[in-house]
């Protein structure tokens, strides 16, 4: 049954989305309190696999329609976001975006081209160019956002101090 499927005259996904609106930030949403308006077991791994599909289909939802995002809370459920977390989230997909990218890249690098037809080699080639590319960005993008941080920070505090090993700090 997919996360779509309803539950009464609702899907799992829209009961999902209205249990989120109703809990205020920082709210924990349990296992349980899902399982039972989702008419599931969340102690057998099937009600805990049909839970997770229906706020993995409600996340995007929530997020454009209600602002709001729902974090994992393992082995208790999920907590409603608070408005300072979003950056943390999207920091989290952009990190795991960034780890596909570095394994297409090693599928790439990896790949035995002597093995390939000249059609499979050049599309192999044109993909790695793809994939460089935007390897090559990200980690431009991702050090320019690092020494803007390292200024942000230094605006806001002021320079590092410097630490002689050895010593305690006397502040």
């Amino acid at each position: 049954m997919s996360p779509f499927a309803p539950r009464g005259d609702r899907s799992l996904r829209v009961i999902v989305t209205e249990l989120a609106v109703a809990a205020s930030y920082d709210e924990v949403i349990t296992f349980e309190q899902l399982g039972k308006a989702l008419s599931l077991d969340p102690a057998s791994d099937q009600g805990r696999t049909r839970i997770r599909q229906a706020v993995t289909a409600a996340r995007p939802t929530l997020l454009r329609d209600r602002r709001r995002v729902l974090v994992s809370d393992r082995g208790v459920g999920y907590r409603v976001g608070r408005p300072g977390e979003f950056a943390g989230v999207a920091e989290q997909h952009r990190d795991r975006g960034q780890r596909q990218i570095s394994r297409a890249l090693a599928v790439i690098e990896h790949a035995p081209e002597a093995d390939m037809t000249s059609d499979e080699l050049r599309r192999h080639r044109a993909v790695g160019l793809v994939v460089r590319n935007l390897n090559n960005r990200l980690t431009d993008a991702e050090q320019r956002l690092d020494t803007l941080e390292t200024l942000m920070h230094e605006l806001m505090y002021g320079p590092p101090r410097p630490v002689i090993p050895g010593e305690l700090d006397k502040m």
